[in-house]
């Protein structure tokens, strides 16, 4: 396996935009990096989550992965275009915001529904890991590294959402703007 190859996979994977990225930006613009520690705990439990169960999901059914990712792609790309519909046509102001605080469940079932984050973890596997690894300790290591890589891009998505608050709400409308634009980006790039 080509390490650089790998690593480059994951880093750019993990931190270019996507849904959970976004939505972890969001949350942490709307209410602060405090104040959203639950949604951002609810993702990032799911993300390990789903890093778990797809590894153990693509080991066990790797030549299956080319029928049945087509399918997950469409329903992945029909859940993104819903969310930036909500977000384009969110009515609600920042200042009655607090009554809707995303909680850790609806973070965690999101990030299990992540189309994005079951693609990485898919493609993680079965292209830069169980081709040239038989090891359990082998591909237990480099999907453990792809997790903490993917988690400390989602919180640093978060930290960004909170430092530029204030520059944020000031621009609410361009900001629901871009995020609703790179949510549509991402069901195209799926697809």
């Amino acid at each position: 396996m080509n390490l650089i190859a790998f690593l480059s996979y994951v880093i750019i994977t993990s931190i270019t935009p996507g849904p959970s990225n976004i939505l972890m930006m969001n949350e942490a613009r709307r209410f602060g990096f405090k104040g959203s520690i639950r949604f951002q705990i609810g993702i990032i439990s799911g993300f390990i989550i789903l890093g778990v169960v797809t590894s153990l999901l693509t080991t066990s059914l790797y030549h299956w992965i080319p029928m049945i990712e087509p399918y997950f792609k469409i329903v992945g790309a029909a859940y993104l275009l819903y969310l930036a519909w909500q977000i384009a046509f969110s009515t609600k102001s920042n200042n009655d915001a607090a009554h809707s605080k995303s909680s850790f469940l609806s973070g965690l079932l999101f990030q299990v529904l992540n189309i994005k984050s079951i693609l990485y973890f898919l493609t993680t596997m079965s292209t830069f890991i169980l081709p040239y690894h038989d090891s359990n300790i082998a591909a237990l290591s480099l999907m453990s590294a792809t997790i903490l890589i993917g988690c400390a891009a989602l919180l640093l998505w978060s930290i960004f959402g909170a430092t530029f608050k204030k520059i944020f709400l000031k621009y609410d409308k361009l900001v629901n703007t871009i995020m609703c634009l790179l949510l549509v980006y991402s069901a195209i790039a799926i697809l």
